[in-house]
């Protein structure tokens, strides 16, 4: 029976993997788990670290290796109303180095609170919450780390949130190309 169920596990984590837009993720060493009551309501957002292992294909094969990342409760309060509990989609967590030079990104809440140079290479000033890099001002969507402008090659790492309970947002997985080089 415990091996049925561990097969269905799984299987649900292997879709997950190749459901989310192409990118590829790999368990961490150990999940990370974060109380709920931290992201209770939309663009909150909480830092945390992860513990996973480099790539055997990696510099420094099979290391531990510790990534900062913050997670962001891009969805509302509740699972979509009558208080039930939110799903993994409601999150977002990213890699906190920015793919450019590796310079530590900020979450900004408001960005009408930044110098408009802030964002001199965008049409406009953004009207939801962004992660921008204070090195060179590359801009990324807090809701899925997409890189907005700057010189970042492409947008922010990211980790997989694999589940949600009433009292828990837990991380499981992280975008294989982090477990390449150590962050």
């Amino acid at each position: 029976m415990q091996l049925a169920a561990c097969a269905a596990a799984a299987l649900h984590f292997r879709r997950r993997l190749f459901a989310q837009s192409g990118l590829v993720f790999r368990p961490l060493a150990r999940a990370t788990v974060l109380p709920l009551d931290d992201l209770s309501t939309a663009w909150r957002a909480r830092s945390f670290v992860a513990d996973g292992i480099t790539l055997s294909s990696a510099a420094t094969p099979n290391q531990p290796i510790r990534v900062s990342g913050t997670i962001v409760r891009i969805g509302g309060a509740g699972g979509g109303g009558n208080g039930a509990t939110p799903t993994p989609d409601q999150f977002n967590a990213v890699c906190l180095r920015c793919p450019h030079e590796g310079c530590d990104v900020e979450f900004v809440r408001d960005p009408k609170t930044q110098p408009p140079a802030a964002f001199a290479e965008l049409p406009s000033i953004p009207t939801e919450p962004v992660f921008i890099c204070p090195c060179h001002n590359s801009t990324f969507k807090a809701s899925d780390g997409a890189r907005l402008g700057g010189p970042a090659p492409r947008g922010l790492y990211r980790f997989d949130v694999t589940a949600v309970t009433a009292k828990t947002v837990e991380i499981g997985a992280v975008e294989e190309d982090v477990l390449l080089f150590a962050m």
